[in-house]
This record gives structure tokens, sequence and C-alpha cells, in this order.
């Protein structure tokens, strides 16, 4: 009965192992390579599952100010701070950034974003990571250089308050990374932080913004040349897109063009 006994809990072990063995490789290896990218490969796709991502292998152009993602917390004072702001003083100010964001705030290129109606905070974090270098571009840190707290909270309020433009409908249901996002890779949608289903602190609006520059920013966060996104959460996304995923998505997004 003894030797009975043990016999069973032998095999009961190996049907564990094999089991564990069959979970491993299904989890970490066989899903994984259903989406893994030709940009990324296998292993990327293996880390990812283990939730592990690893640094860009492109080279981030940083400086010792942008290493800090942001000096924004989003806090009652700083909340505050941007409530402060005054449209009327910031459409004194905004008079500079016609050229490239348009007169009503509505871009005439797509090189360029869209700024009317965006939420205040949006714009004020932005404009103070251009200030402090925590994002980078040479034309806007240097207009942003010259701002103050109070002007940088004028201008966000400026545009906040203008129309934003209309937009027609894209034509085509949205993506499940907006909708559902990837669980296998820890993809949160989109439409939980940039709306409709909710909408964190900062983060903007996408729907109707310009395709060409969204393909741009994510392209940016993807290589590191972007990082003011606190706790990396943009670059990790990014990342963990394909080229063409981060293509699909802007140009959803931008389908949903401007109309006057």
């Amino acid at each position: 009965m003894n030797l009975f006994g043990d016999r069973f809990g032998a095999g009961g072990w190996v049907v564990a192992g094999l089991v564990a063995a069959a979970a491993f490789v299904i989890g970490f290896m066989w899903l994984p390579s259903l989406q893994a990218s030709a940009q990324d490969g296998l292993w990327d796709a293996i880390c990812r599952a283990a939730g592990i991502y690893r640094p860009s292998a492109l080279p981030l152009k940083t400086t010792l100010a942008a290493q800090v993602p942001t000096t924004v917390a989003w806090d009652v004072e700083s909340l505050r701070r941007v409530a402060s702001g005054d449209a009327q003083r910031g459409s004194v100010l905004a008079a500079g950034c016609a050229g490239c964001h348009g007169a009503k705030g509505i871009s005439p290129t797509d090189a360029f974003p869209s700024l009317a109606g965006l939420p205040a905070d949006v714009i004020y974090k932005q404009l103070d990571d251009y200030r402090t270098g925590r994002r980078q571009n040479p034309i806007m840190q240097g207009m942003a250089a010259a701002l103050s707290d109070q002007n940088v909270a004028d201008l966000a309020a400026y545009f906040a308050a203008l129309p934003a433009a209309g937009h027609t409908d894209p034509g085509t249901a949205a993506p499940a990374l907006v909708r559902i996002g990837s669980p296998l890779r820890s993809i949160a949608p989109c439409a939980a932080c940039h709306g409709p289903m909710g909408r964190k602190e900062g983060a903007p609006p996408l729907h109707g913004q310009k395709g060409a520059y969204l393909k741009a920013q994510l392209d940016a966060f993807a290589s590191g040349t972007r990082h003011n996104d606190i706790n990396q959460q943009m670059r990790q996304v990014a990342r963990a897109l394909s080229a063409s995923e981060r293509d699909a998505l802007a140009d959803w997004y931008g389908e949903a063009r401007h109309t006057d």
C-alpha cells in the first residue's frame, strides 16, 4: 500500500512538472511569439511578457536637465496654478504662436498640433516641460524660456477657452488598441487615458489631432528622444508597439479631420 502511494506521489510530481513546463512554454514563448514584431523580435516579446522592458537600442538625445521626465506634479498647488490662468492676458502672449498653431489655435499644417480646446493642464505641462528642458525642441524651448509661471498659466487658459474645431467621423471602428489595449503586452487602451473611457491629468485628447504629428510623437516616445512622460508610461507603450501599429493609431486618430 505504501509502495502504491509512493508511486502515485511521484507520478503526481511528474504531471505537475509537465503542466508547469507547458504553462511556461505557452505563456513565455508561444504567446509572446505571436506578439513579436519584425522590429523587436522574439526575445523582446518574451521579456515584455515577464513585465521587463529594455531601453531602446536607439541613442537617446538627452541633456542632464531632461533626464528627469518633468517637474510638474499634479498636486493641489500645481492645479491651483493652472486654474489661475487668465485667457485675456494669454491672448496677447499667443500672438507669437499663430505662425505654427494658427490664429485660432487650429494648426494650418500637419507638422504642428492644434491647441484650441485642449484642457489647460495639457498645455500648461507641455509649456513648462519646454521651459525646463524636459521636452526638447529648439523653437519651443526658445519661446518658452521667456515665460513666467503666470505666463504659462495664462497661455494655457487662452487656448483651452478657444472653440475646438469640429471633426468628421473617421468612418472606421476604433482599433482594438484604442478600445481594449493589448492585455498580453500589458498595454492599456488608449481611450483609458486620452478619452472617452477616462482621462489622466495632463493627457491630451487625441481624436482629430494632426496624424503626422501623432506619428512623430509616438516614434519619439518609442526611440526615447521624447521622454517627458511621467513614470515612462508612453515610452513603455510606444516601445511595445510595432511601427505599423503606431502608424495605424496615428492614422485612425488623424482621420477625424478638422472642419471649420
